[in-house]
C-alpha cells in the first residue's frame, strides 16, 4: 500500500478518534491507592498518529526526532515552554481571586440591568483575555456566571454565550491569548509588535461585531430586569492581597519583556519561563516561610501545588504527538501539496490569500480541532510565495480564533466549556451552539478579514 495513503489515514483516524474521545470521553479516572486522578482524554487520540507511523515503519528514529525539533521554524517545546509559563502565572492570579475579583466588579456595576450585565460581562472578559489566556477566563468565569445567573434566577444561557465568544474573539490581539497565536507568530519569527499592529484592528472589529450581533439575538432575554444581590463586595474575592499585587507585577513585567525581546535577540519562550520561574521562586520562598513559622497556616495560604495541579500537562503529548503526525504528512508531501495548490489559488494577491487562508482554518478547526488544524496549516502557509506569506499567516491565526465559535470542538476551550456546563446541568446542546456559531461566527470573519485585507492594502 502506498506510504502516503497510509499517513492520511492514520492522520484522519487519530482526529476521529480524538473528536469521538472530546464528545463521549472527556475524562478517564484513574485510582492510584485512596486517590482518584482526573485525566483529560483528548490527547490519546493524538498519541495515535505517532503509533501508528511507527508500527508501519514510516517514518525512522531520526525523522521522529526531526518532528519533535521541529522543521522551518517550528519549535515545539519553545512553544509550549511560552504557553505554559503565560499559564502558570495566570493560573496563580486565579487562585488569588483576582480574576473572581474582576467578575464581581462586573456584576456589582450592572445592577439590576440585564442589558448593562451582558456588556459588562464581555467587557471584562474581553480586557482579562487579551492580557492572559482564553482557557484560564473562560474556566474561570463560567461556573461564576452559572452561580450568579441561578441566584439571581435569569436565563444563564445568553451569558454564557457571550463570555465563550468574547473569550475565543479577544484572544487573537496579542501574541500569548491562545496557543495557536504561539504557534503560528513563533514558527515563522514574528516579532511581538508586528504580529500586534497588524492584528489590533481585526480583532478590535471581531469584537465588536460579535457583542453588538449577540445582543441582537439576545435582546429579548437581557433586557429584562434581574434579581441583584446587594451585597456584592468585589474586595472579598481576592483571597491572597499581595499575591495578587505580585502576580499581576509579574504578568505585566512579562508581557512587557516580551515585546522588546527580539530587539535583543532573545528567544520569547526563554522570556515568560524566565518570568514564570521568578513566580515560582517566590511562591516557593512564601509558602516556606509560612510552613516554617507557622503563620496563617490554612491550607489556601500554600499556593504553589494548587497552581501547578491546575496545569494542563496533557497539552504536552497532545502537541508534541502532533508534531510527529505533521512531520510525517510533510515527509509524504501531502502538506506541500495542499499549500502549492492553494499558491496557484492565490496567484500572489494578499486579499485571496487572506480569505482563502482565514475561511479554511476556521472550518478546518472543527473537524480537527484548532491546534492540530494549526499544525498542520504551518507548512501549508510555507508553500505561500514571499508577498502572499504573512497575510496567509495571520489570516489562520484568525480562523483558528474565530474558528472555535462554530462549534464546541473547534478548540480545546470548547470542550472544556462544555464539559463544566454538563457537571452544572446547565443544557446547551451541540445543535443550539451551532445555530448562534453559524449565525454570528461568518458574519464576524468576514469582517475580521476584511479589516486585515484592508491592512495590506494600505501598509
Amino acid at each position: 500500500m502506498d506510504g502516503r495513503f497510509i499517513v492520511e489515514l492514520i492522520f484522519l483516524f487519530s482526529c476521529a478518534v480524538m473528536i469521538y474521545l472530546i464528545l463521549r470521553r472527556p475524562y478517564l479516572y484513574i485510582r492510584l491507592g485512596i486517590r482518584r486522578i482526573k485525566l483529560d482524554t483528548y490527547f490519546l487520540g493524538a498519541l495515535i498518529g505517532p503509533i501508528l507511523i511507527a508500527l508501519f515503519g514510516i517514518l525512522n528514529y531520526t525523522q521522529i526526532l526531526r518532528g519533535l525539533q521541529g522543521e522551518g521554524g517550528l519549535n515545539p517545546f519553545g512553544i509550549l515552554i511560552l504557553f505554559l509559563s503565560m499559564v502558570f502565572m495566570s493560573i496563580f492570579l486565579d487562585i488569588t481571586g483576582f480574576f473572581e475579583y474582576c467578575a464581581r466588579l462586573a456584576l456589582k456595576f450592572a445592577g439590576n440591568s440585564g442589558r448593562r450585565l451582558y456588556f459588562s460581562i464581555y467587557i471584562v472578559v474581553s480586557i482579562l483575555t487579551i492580557f492572559t489566556s482564553n482557557d484560564i477566563i473562560i474556566l474561570t468565569f463560567t461556573p461564576f456566571i452559572y452561580y450568579f445567573a441561578k441566584n439571581a434566577e435569569i436565563d444563564p444561557i445568553p451569558y454564557l454565550i457571550a463570555e465563550f465568544f468574547a473569550a475565543n474573539t479577544w484572544s487573537m490581539m496579542l501574541y500569548i491569548g491562545n496557543p495557536t497565536n504561539i504557534l503560528l507568530a513563533a514558527s515563522f519569527d514574528i516579532r511581538f509588535f508586528e504580529y500586534f499592529k497588524y492584528m489590533f484592528l481585526p480583532a478590535l472589529t471581531a469584537g465588536f461585531v460579535n457583542m453588538i450581533l449577540l445582543y441582537i439575538i439576545f435582546r429579548k432575554k437581557v433586557n429584562k430586569p434581574i434579581k441583584h444581590e446587594k451585597s456584592i463586595k468585589p474586595i472579598e474575592a481576592i483571597t491572597d492581597r499581595s499575591g495578587a499585587f505580585l502576580g499581576l507585577c509579574i504578568l505585566a513585567g512579562c508581557i512587557i519583556a516580551l515585546a522588546i525581546a527580539p530587539y535583543f535577540h532573545i528567544d520569547m519562550w526563554m522570556i515568560s519561563l524566565g518570568f514564570a520561574i521568578a513566580l515560582l521562586v517566590i511562591l516557593l520562598i512564601r509558602d516556606s516561610y509560612h510552613a516554617l513559622l507557622r503563620k496563617h497556616i490554612q491550607t489556601k495560604r500554600f499556593v504553589v501545588k494548587p497552581t501547578l495541579r491546575k496545569m494542563p500537562l496533557a497539552i504536552i503529548p497532545f502537541v508534541l504527538a502532533l508534531f510527529i503526525t505533521v512531520e510525517a504528512l510533510r515527509i509524504y508531501g501531502i502538506t506541500t501539496d495542499i499549500g502549492v495548490f492553494f499558491r496557484n489559488i492565490v496567484q500572489g494577491s494578499q486579499t485571496i490569500a487572506v480569505f482563502l487562508y482565514g475561511f479554511t482554518s476556521a472550518f478546518t478547526a472543527n473537524i480537527l480541532n484548532n491546534i492540530p488544524m494549526t499544525v498542520a496549516y504551518v507548512p501549508i502557509a510555507n508553500a505561500a510565495t514571499q508577498t502572499t506569506m504573512l497575510p496567509a499567516i495571520l489570516a489562520t491565526t484568525i480562523g483558528s480564533n474565530l474558528g472555535a465559535n462554530i462549534t464546541p470542538i473547534g478548540a480545546l476551550a470548547g470542550i472544556m466549556w462544555m464539559s463544566i456546563l454538563r457537571e452544572k446541568d446547565v443544557k446547551i446542546t451541540f445543535k443550539e451552539f451551532v445555530k448562534y456559531g453559524l449565525l454570528i461566527t461568518p458574519i464576524t470573519l468576514v469582517a475580521c478579514l476584511a479589516v486585515l485585507a484592508l491592512e495590506f492594502m494600505i501598509f
